[in-house]
């Protein structure tokens, strides 16, 4: 699990899991708000079976009409892309 404080002071806190460079598992949760309420399960489901270096992508393109309250898509991907760095050098 990655916990990051975001530069808005909000936790973002982000579960992952990898098999070989793909998203077998994702949770995203934390203090933050975001409207629609259900924008970041939609992200989820997205990301499951996603390659990690899409990630970019498919975050950008999923929240970009949510309104994100405390922190934003760049603090999601930076905290996948340092838990898949991690998974994968150990």
């Amino acid at each position: 699990m990655k916990v990051l404080r975001s530069k808005a002071g909000k936790t973002l806190e982000l579960s992952l899991e990898l098999e070989g460079d793909r998203i077998r598992r994702v949770e995203i949760s934390g203090d933050f708000m975001v409207t629609p309420s259900d924008a970041i399960e939609d992200l989820e489901r997205k990301l499951l079976g996603a390659r990690v270096d899409e990630c970019e992508s498919i975050v950008k393109e999923t929240l970009k009409e949510a309104e994100l309250i405390g922190i934003n898509p760049e603090d999601i991907i930076t905290a996948i892309r340092e838990l898949s760095f991690r998974s994968r050098v150990q």
